[in-house]
């Protein structure tokens, strides 16, 4: 008998909406990476995960316990528990970092497998250089000599919701504009050319096809050198000689390269689509599902207060509303009531049997849609709540300082929430707009904010707003120094009129305004990119991978465009892009944040 939890999995696979055709293809590519490495084992295997979990999340993303069953693994087990093992091949799948590598050597020390049981060591995504030297040297190469392979499996492009590839780290602006490492943009490199691997393939035939790469910004810049570099190198990655995953899936013509600081402001405003807001409050995860609390959801006043209630977010119901301003909801949702009102009107009396045998097929998938928009009603009624007890005196204050900004005086409330001891990244999230709007706050009215939220958070926020000054989220009127920001500032004064960003007519409804995700502000990012769709990057720096003797496709057809955003995308951009720019056809970034992620990244450098 079918229990409860198995009912919800028939109902997620009813109308689980797999994306675009886009995101099926990189998918479909990176399955054919994993499955190419546990097909080349013969026998059975056993897969030992690592402690850290998004290793675990990055592989279930593309295959699941069943699937990978199917390609001969038949025990799971963490690599804490150090359990023994009777299959002929121990599969490690690891972090690239020095607390995985400390518990593979415990690993072998402590667990007595049988001598012959090959140990296959395979990092994800990446095996980084420090951390395959340091298991060589380690204790004389004893652990080194006792593994079958040291590989790894580049599963750098995780699907967002079916509509984005995002590689999954929210750290790469930090790191670029506080510590100066530029390894990201790297590794930004390599990545990318998996994706033009996607399109291309290994063969000789094809391998040199071109591809144009447009830039904008200079990390945009530095990445398109890279991948060119990277493209040009005669040295062959030693994983993929040995695999002979699917290739040439993918169909974009062109790859668009821009920095997230060439507008740094829109991340520090609330988002307002369902998709966004449900990101900003509870937060989405690697596995696309958000985690609220039972009570709460339930609207239950006796429960447990710690209980939370764990909500994916796959169905073709959240698909079809989560771009929609959190006002506007109402309108799709009606549309999907609507459609579920129409599929149940029929006459049983004047039924045949074929009409009734499909009327049987429907029942399951008609259930299910009302349950699923039953689901995402009651979050969308939770997040109203929340904007409008919580949020409302931001989103004004918000509104009122891309309208106009005073660098000469402190905002009052701006101290109101500093005072009243408001969550510390609502209030720096707000001196950061009031910042970037007027060009940089005066000497004076900065060391105002210091001093009161010193007073209110204590001295280890202070060293947040250092870092927020050096990654140029706060700039000094005329300050200069170690404090300095390397990137440019964002004009916002001139900018807003030359990119009309706050159109004095704009509807929360209609999502084809450019300015409805924000309620009446188009982010500069978004209208970069609009200008660049509509004139064909004509004037963008071009860089062409392949044969420079060729004319790309690219040039003769401005559709199958992929662009990929340097630091990070918000999910109410994505949606501006995903509505208004039909050439776009595939959305990258280096992770999906939010303000709140942003700062949260600068905490521990």
């Amino acid at each position: 008998m079918a229990t409860n939890e198995d009912r919800d999995n028939d109902a997620a696979a009813i109308l689980n909406w797999e994306g675009t055709n886009e995101i099926k293809s990189a998918n479909e590519y990176s399955r054919g990476l994993l499955f190419s490495v546990l097909d080349a084992l013969d026998g059975n295997k056993t897969i030992v995960w690592d402690r850290d979990r998004s290793v675990m999340h990055r592989v279930n993303l593309f295959a699941g316990a069943s699937v990978l069953a199917a390609h001969g693994v038949v025990a799971n087990h963490s690599i804490e528990t150090k359990k023994s093992v009777s299959t002929p091949h121990v599969v490690f799948f690891l972090a690239p970092t020095m607390v995985s590598l400390d518990l593979l050597c415990d690993y072998i020390d402590t667990v007595r497998n049988d001598p012959k049981v090959l140990y296959q060591v395979f990092f994800i995504p990446e095996a980084w250089y420090v951390v395959r030297e340091s298991l060589k040297l380690r204790s004389e190469g004893k652990y080194w000599e006792r593994l079958e392979s040291v590989k790894e499996i580049p599963l750098c492009w995780l699907p967002r919701d079916g509509e984005c590839l995002s590689l999954s780290s929210p750290q790469i602006a930090s790191r670029l504009l506080i510590n100066g490492d530029w390894t990201h943009l790297h590794k930004c490199a390599v990545a990318l050319n998996q994706l033009v691997d996607m399109c291309r393939g290994h063969s000789p035939s094809t391998h040199q096809r071109p591809m144009a790469i447009y830039s904008k910004g200079k990390w945009a810049t530095d990445v398109a050198r890279m991948m060119k570099k990277v493209r040009n190198t005669t040295e062959a990655d030693h994983f993929l000689k040995t695999t002979d995953p699917i290739e040439g899936l993918l169909k974009i013509n062109r790859i668009v390269l821009i920095d997230r600081w060439l507008d740094p402001l829109t991340p520090m405003l609330s988002q307002l689509t369902f998709y966004g807001l449900l990101d900003e409050i509870y937060g989405i995860g690697t596995v696309n599902s958000v985690k609220v609390p039972e009570t709460e959801f339930s609207n239950a006043k006796d429960g447990d207060p710690f209980a939370e209630k764990e909500i994916h977010l796959r169905d073709e119901v959240y698909h079809r509303l989560k771009h929609s301003h959190i006002n506007a909801i109402s309108n799709e949702a009606s549309k999907v009531l609507a459609e579920i009102r129409d599929d149940e009107q029929f006459d049983r009396d004047k039924m045949s049997v074929a009409e009734y045998s499909v009327l049987v097929k429907k029942m399951p998938k008609i259930i299910n849609r009302k349950k699923m928009i039953e689901q995402h009603m009651r979050l969308a009624e939770m997040i109203q709540g929340h904007v409008y007890c919580k949020l409302s005196d931001s989103i004004k204050l918000e509104r009122e300082l891309l309208d106009f900004s005073d660098s000469d005086k402190a905002t009052p409330l701006i101290e109101d929430q500093i005072y009243d001891a408001a969550p510390l990244n609502t209030v720096l999230r707000l001196i950061s707009v009031h910042s970037l709007t007027c060009g940089g706050l005066k000497a004076s009215v900065l060391q105002h904010y210091r001093r009161i939220i010193n007073q209110s958070y204590g001295s280890s926020a202070l060293n947040k707003i250092l870092k927020m000054q050096k990654m140029g989220l706060i700039r000094e009127k005329g300050g200069a120094g170690k404090m300095q920001c390397e990137y440019a500032p964002m004009l916002y004064q001139q900018q807003k009129k030359a990119y009309d960003m706050l159109p004095e007519n704009f509807s929360e409804a209609r999502m084809s305004d450019i300015a409805y995700a924000y309620s009446g502000f188009a982010p500069l990012l978004c209208k970069i990119l609009d200008e660049g769709d509509r004139v064909k990057w004509v004037g963008w720096p071009k860089t062409v991978l392949g044969d420079d003797g060729i004319d790309p496709i690219s040039e003769r057809d401005p559709r199958g465009t992929c662009i990929f955003v340097i630091g990070g995308l918000t999910r109410s951009e994505m949606a501006l892009i995903r509505e208004n720019m039909p050439n776009i056809s595939l959305i990258t970034t280096s992770a999906l944040i939010t303000g709140d992620k942003l700062l949260n990244n600068i905490t521990n450098i």
